[in-house]
């Protein structure tokens, strides 16, 4: 071959020669950019990281009181033993059963009847009624309990007792095991 045929291949259309091979020049769809990217970009990012720290920290700083209404303070947690559950009387003289047994916290409407939490069997009972400690009806007469929105905050517990709200927390199905009081007469009577 003479050095005439050898002559160099025409620039591709697509992109300056020498970022691509030829074939794959000729044939690309999209311009490869291999230049070095201003100093806009990391500022940039900066800057954006650093609105996403500044609204963070509003968020943090907005949400570290305690609840807002409709919950209100009940009384400290600690007036409620953790294996157990306390009759607690709200700021409006309403009763509210707050149970500690088995984790958390969880609060309910207090029942009419005297609610007892007997540690033998693990169950929230009344004289004839048996509840397991997230509400449902495990034996006896009556319905399941109905629960409240409860949150602790700095030790205080925080109860929605406002019947709009309430209403959005459906009672848990009944479970009817035939179960039956166990505690008997040794049980502590928590509410009347």
């Amino acid at each position: 071959m003479r050095r005439a045929d050898r002559a160099t291949p025409p620039e591709p259309a697509y992109g300056p020669g020498g970022y691509l091979p030829d074939r794959a020049a000729r044939r690309a769809r999209k311009i490869v950019l291999r230049s070095r990217m201003g100093l806009g970009w990391p500022v940039a990012a900066l800057l954006a990281a650093a609105l996403v720290a500044a609204a963070g920290a509003v968020f943090l700083a907005t949400r570290a009181g305690p609840p807002g209404p409709p919950l209100v303070p009940v009384a400290p947690v600690d007036a409620v033993d953790p294996r157990g559950a306390s009759v607690l009387r709200a700021p409006d003289g309403r009763r509210v059963l707050v149970v500690r047994a088995g984790g958390g916290v969880r609060a309910f409407a207090a029942p009419e009847a005297a609610v007892a939490w007997c540690p033998a069997s693990g169950r929230l009972e009344s004289a004839r009624s048996v509840w397991d400690s997230g509400g449902s009806l495990l034996g006896g007469p009556g319905r399941s309990l109905r629960p409240l929105p409860a949150q602790v905050f700095a030790g205080r517990l925080y109860v929605d007792l406002t019947s709009r709200s309430s209403r959005s927390l459906a009672r848990p199905p009944a479970r009817p095991a035939g179960a039956r009081p166990v505690c008997g007469r040794q049980r502590r009577i928590i509410g009347a």
